[in-house]
């Protein structure tokens, strides 16, 4: 049989990740109690540490609704979509620059730092009294919530047996749903039913924040020499990344849903309110938690239907988690105008779930797969891409709202699932190619 250079180039590419996933699967040295403890113990602190960033990064959310009605800074909406863009375009760039060094440092000094300097961005917030610094406290914000996921997941994957790195992620994505429901309710109790003040929610959250980074240090420690690498190693990694179509694929699928997720978890206070007038900001806040609540399952389903029901493939749950995510931003308006809070919470809990659970797919562990021995690199592209166009989903809101903002937010999800064609029709080729592994 007559094989071309590049096909050749393809079967010794899925060879070798076939004898990998061989070796790996059946080194009895993985499945030791020492070992499970290991990675076990790597998920949990990365886990643990991950959630922790939500509390500074969302605490400028949770005192949205005090800042608005404070006569001292005399904001208006649109200024606090403007704020949210800015925060959101310094998260995406330095999304690039946490790749590489989470390569040339290691994730845990990464981890440490991004959340100490969180910690710090949201004390000075909380002395805040003209809006410049407010914004220069986001900008801070911003650099520090770039340097934790694509560190946390470099660490999970390097520690994780092959045959479990789906279920590991599918854990470690709940801790951005834990983070997006804790942190508001949380902060917003603290900030309105006990100190009666906004500036109470970035307080905690530095506390919080400050607190972890010390226990994470003591849990895992900071040496991590497995993922630290030279200057021309990771030239090399930069250089087999932008080479990958899948990357650049997932980046254009996050790019596209990363809107949806910041318009509803950075607005979703004002946009419960927005739905039902007449409910108080204490009680409005609790209520946009129940999108963080059912994020809980989304990552855990998706993973576990990822590996169980779709033979390890990403990219077909991933499309059909998007489609369900249209179908509950068209009903969310419908649901307002029933004026019932049930019914919206219904619709927030369909929305959490489809919703996390393409993202966990998306730039967790399809990502981390697609970038192979660089998974920092490939998580940095995919979740910096992705972020940009978060950028759209931080400001839209503080211009628009009503019907309008939910139906460009339905089309926009309902257009992410196009990138993710070629990826899957790509995993059923490689599904294909790649024979199982025999057990021995």
């Amino acid at each position: 049989m007559n094989v071309s250079p590049a096909g050749r180039t393809v079967l010794q590419r899925e060879t070798k990740a076939c004898v990998v996933r061989h070796s790996r699967a059946n080194d009895p040295d993985r499945n030791t109690a020492e070992h499970v403890a290991s990675w076990v113990s790597v998920l949990a602190a990365s886990w643990l540490a991950y959630a922790t960033f939500y509390f500074p990064r969302l605490a400028f959310a949770a005192a949205k609704l005090g800042i608005l009605a404070d006569p001292s800074l005399a904001v208006s909406r649109a200024f606090l979509g403007f704020a949210d863009a800015l925060f959101l375009a310094v998260y995406a760039t330095g999304q690039f620059v946490s790749g590489a060094l989470t390569e040339r440092l290691g994730p845990r000094r990464l981890v440490s730092f991004g959340l100490l300097l969180a910690a710090g961005a949201a004390l000075v917030l909380t002395l805040a009294q003209h809006s410049w610094l407010l914004v220069a406290t986001l900008v801070v914000q911003g650099m520090a919530q770039s340097t934790g996921w694509s560190a946390v997941c470099a660490d999970v994957a390097t520690h994780t047996p092959v045959e479990r790195r789906g279920t590991a992620f599918g854990v470690l994505s709940t801790s951005y749903a834990f983070g997006a429901l804790a942190a508001p309710i949380a902060l917003g109790w603290i900030a309105y039913a006990v100190a009666g003040s906004w500036r109470a929610a970035p307080l905690a959250s530095a506390l919080v924040a400050a607190l972890v980074a010390v226990i994470y240090l003591r849990w895992l420690g900071i040496r991590h020499a497995a993922t630290r690498r030279t200057a021309s190693e990771s030239r090399a990694g930069w250089s087999d990344i932008l080479r990958q179509p899948t990357v650049w694929l997932l980046s254009l699928a996050d790019f596209l849903l990363k809107p949806v997720i910041y318009a509803t978890v950075f607005w979703a206070p004002v946009l419960v309110h927005d739905a039902i007038p007449a409910l108080a900001p204490a009680l409005a806040t609790a209520l946009a938690g129940v999108l963080g609540l059912a994020g809980l399952a989304g990552p855990l389903l998706a993973g576990a239907v990822s590996d169980c029901l779709f033979g390890s493939r990403r990219a077909l749950p991933a499309l059909l988690a998007l489609l369900g995510c249209s179908v509950t931003l068209v009903l969310f308006p419908v649901a307002a105008g029933t004026g019932q809070w049930r019914l919206v919470a219904l619709v927030l809990l369909a929305l959490g779930v489809t919703l996390y659970a393409a993202e966990s797919l998306i730039v967790g562990v399809a990502s981390a797969e697609a970038g192979r021995t660089h998974a920092a690199l490939a998580v940095g592209i995919v979740n910096g891409v992705g972020s940009f166009g978060g950028i759209i989903g931080g400001f839209v809101p503080g211009l628009a709202s009503g019907t309008g903002l939910f139906l460009l937010l339905a089309a926009t999800t309902l257009v992410a699932t196009i990138p993710l064609v070629p990826v899957m029709r790509q995993e059923q080729r490689t599904t294909v190619i790649s024979p199982a592994p025999r057990a021995e």
